[in-house]
């Protein structure tokens, strides 16, 4: 994980003051401005006589910082106490409401403000209107700038530019008077210390305002998966496959200097390199991978979380740098990334399932193959939004600018060669895995994609991913002491309103053995570290499953630490390397086999039941739905059983169900035929879960 070091900032009162100069100048000098247009005819259309408050909503409230469910604040906060207040009747009691809601965020602030852009919030008004003045609330304890503009994402129009009071004594409402036309406006502050606690606008509309979008979604949803299909592992390239048996998906950590490893050429003369995990193979005329081997051998989806820079950026004076062609470039144009993009198609090419003329192929290496039709999906970073990574932090803007480029290059912006989409149709981007299940953020993504994009495509069609860790800060916790089923499904449906035909993957999640870790797992009483880590990930997997998400990615695969290690994630492994280096496989990995060998053709199909000491899940069998499993545990970690519990399963086909219990060295279980006596099956439940299979009538 990236160093967890802060490093505070402070704009001071003269700087600012030049810098909002400076800007304005830019801004108003802009030749490609081109504000929301608004018909002649429109003028008298109106649909007010006089100008009125503005109502704003949540949904339409965009934090290009992207703070909101990490930074410790939200940018709606600017607007959450409009309906107490009316700046223009106000007077000067002690009765009138004071806003006191900050927008700004107040978590490792300071990485939320680029240099010369600060944090902008956007509001999008729905419709075109005609916009007469607008309040500022100052209660800010510092003189900083502020400055609000009109127009859209492309062309911002500055319209006006203010510095706060910074004295207790001088807080109140500004006013600012507007004659501008225009759909939607952004307000960007230059220090996380502006306190402007609501903003009010005030105008006319030139359209009837369209309905909320309902909050609960009623559409189509994604088909659920089969458990063969629905996990997956992170890794490196250094595991056999035969432990990647159990796993359909395999996310492989690698680096963008693994391919972009040309320390010579300048781009666009640079070569790339595909053979870090693989070599020419002149037995069989053909390259081989560790890729090809998973893929023939297990049948399963291999993508690439591709981190960082290139080779020749790789270097101490560009290590805070998005991966840009230049290093001075700015990283919120997609026009900045000609370089990263080149590097996506030239991957794409090589490892997709289409051909391309291979002497358009940028390789190190000869022969030169194209088509390989061993990898589609692609993921452009890892937690690039990591509050830890200081001034590493990826904002939403760079984000997308670098997407777009990888996606398509920016809608061929730079030429035919250039992203994924160019070198194979049928490949797929994938989101960066964010650190938490921040769907504020990918709700700025789609807006995004909305006024950025000509084609306005959400360009993650590969999924949405999300990571997240049972875990109180300090130590492990279990999946339903962090109510993960519910946080899961809670991001699971957002997810839907947002962009509902795009999967969503929890794609890092699990327990290191360790208990000197703050991720170590929680212990049940009288098992061993790795068996209470094999329950916790199959209960991890089970909620997953039933949330709506479309697959779970286990993090780690292969333990890198030692059996008391400190450091987090080093001891998540399902295996591990003896000391005569040989593999041990430990009872995680022969729990998800188990579930995997007896659940493979299975959905989660009900929550039975989710109360008291017995917690029941039903999984039924897609290719023979007569057939379902039942997942039965007692959701504690203190020990408790619940003996001879009585399981209903209804009317079944015949008077025998089977009984799967988890075992520290089987891929299959211990299994046990138990008696159907009047729909129900006696079982010992336990805190290590059972499966119960039968056939329905």
């Amino acid at each position: 994980m990236a160093e967890e070091k802060i490093k505070c900032m402070k704009n001071y009162f003269i700087v600012l003051i030049i810098i909002s100069i400076c800007f304005s100048c830019k801004n108003n000098n802009q030749s490609a401005f081109k504000n929301i247009v608004v018909e002649k005819n429109d003028v008298n259309k109106l649909i007010c006589n006089s100008p009125q408050k503005i109502i704003v909503y949540k949904d339409y409230v965009y934090d290009l910082s992207g703070y909101e469910d990490e930074g410790g604040s939200r940018p709606f906060n600017l607007f959450d106490e409009n309906a107490f207040v009316d700046p223009r009747t106000e007077s000067e009691s002690n009765d009138n409401y004071i806003p006191i809601t900050n927008p700004q965020p107040t978590i490792h602030p300071d990485i939320y403000f680029p240099l010369n852009k600060g944090n902008r919030i956007v509001t999008d008004l729905q419709v075109p209107y005609k916009l007469s003045e607008v309040y500022f609330y100052d209660r800010s304890y510092s003189s900083d700038s502020v400055w609000f503009y009109t127009g859209d994402m492309l062309h911002w129009k500055l319209k006006t530019a203010f510095v706060t009071k910074g004295n207790a004594n001088m807080w109140g409402w500004r006013r600012f008077s507007l004659d501008e036309s225009s759909q939607y406006v952004m307000i960007r502050f230059s220090n996380y210390e502006t306190a402007i606690t609501e903003m009010v606008l005030y105008g006319c509309a030139y359209k009837p305002i369209p309905p909320q979008s309902s909050s609960v979604y009623n559409g189509p949803r994604i088909a659920k998966k089969m458990m063969k299909d629905f996990l997956g592992a992170n890794y490196f390239n250094d595991v056999s496959p035969q432990w990647v048996k159990p796993f359909h998906y395999s996310r492989l950590y690698t680096f963008a200097m693994d391919f972009d490893n040309d320390n010579v050429d300048a781009y666009p003369k640079n070569k790339y390199n595909m053979l870090h995990n693989g070599h020419w193979d002149n037995a069989v005329n053909d390259y081989s991978f560790f890729i090809d081997k998973i893929v023939k051998e297990n049948g399963g989806n291999v993508w690439c979380s591709i981190m960082g820079l290139p080779l020749s950026m790789n270097k101490k004076e560009f290590e805070n740098s998005r991966p840009v062609t230049e290093i001075n470039m700015d990283p919120e144009n997609p026009l900045s990334y000609a370089r990263h993009s080149n590097m996506m198609w030239n991957i794409a090419a090589f490892f997709g399932s289409s051909q391309v003329d291979t002497s358009l192929i940028s390789l190190s290496h000869e022969p030169k193959r194209s088509g390989r039709n061993i990898m589609s999906l692609f993921e452009n970073g890892n937690e690039d939004d990591g509050i830890w990574a200081g001034s590493k932090y990826c904002n939403p803007l760079e984000y997308f600018a670098q997407s777009s480029a990888d996606y398509d290059g920016h809608e061929s912006a730079f030429g035919k060669n250039f992203g994924i989409k160019n070198a194979d149709s049928n490949s797929k981007l994938m989101t960066s895995g964010m650190i938490e299940l921040d769907t504020n953020r990918v709700r700025v993504y789609k807006f995004l994609c909305n006024t950025l994009r000509k084609d306005k495509k959400f360009i993650w069609d590969g999924g949405i991913q999300y990571h997240h860790y049972s875990t109180n800060g300090k130590h492990g916790i279990t999946p339903e002491e962090d109510s993960l089923r519910w946080k899961l499904t809670k991001a699971r449906e957002a997810t839907y309103r947002i962009q509902p035909d795009v999967e969503c993957f929890l794609g890092e999640n699990g327990y290191d053995k360790s208990q000197l870790s703050r991720q170590g797992t929680p212990m049940l009483p009288g098992l061993s570290e790795e068996a209470c880590q094999a329950i916790f990930i199959l209960r991890s997997i089970n909620a997953t499953a039933f949330s709506g998400f479309d697959a779970y990615i286990l993090y780690w695969l292969r333990d890198a630490g030692i059996k008391d290690d400190t450091h987090v994630y080093l001891t998540s492994g399902v295996f591990r390397e003896k000391t005569d280096g040989t593999m041990e496989p430990l009872p995680a990995w022969f729990y998800i086999s188990t579930f995997v060998n007896t659940l493979g053709n299975y959905v989660a199909d009900e929550i039975v039941n989710e109360k008291g000491n017995v917690w029941i899940y039903k999984y039924r069998n897609k290719l023979s739905p007569d057939s379902v499993g039942y997942f039965v545990y007692c959701p504690t970690h203190n020990g408790t059983k619940a003996e001879n519990y009585q399981l209903k399963v209804g009317k079944t086909v015949s008077d025998e169900a089977r009984e799967i219990s988890f075992a520290d060295s089987s891929v299959n279980g211990n299994i046990i035929n138990k008696k159907i006596a009047n729909g129900i099956v006696e079982l010992n439940v336990e805190e290590r879960p059972k499966i119960v299979v039968v056939r329905e009538k």
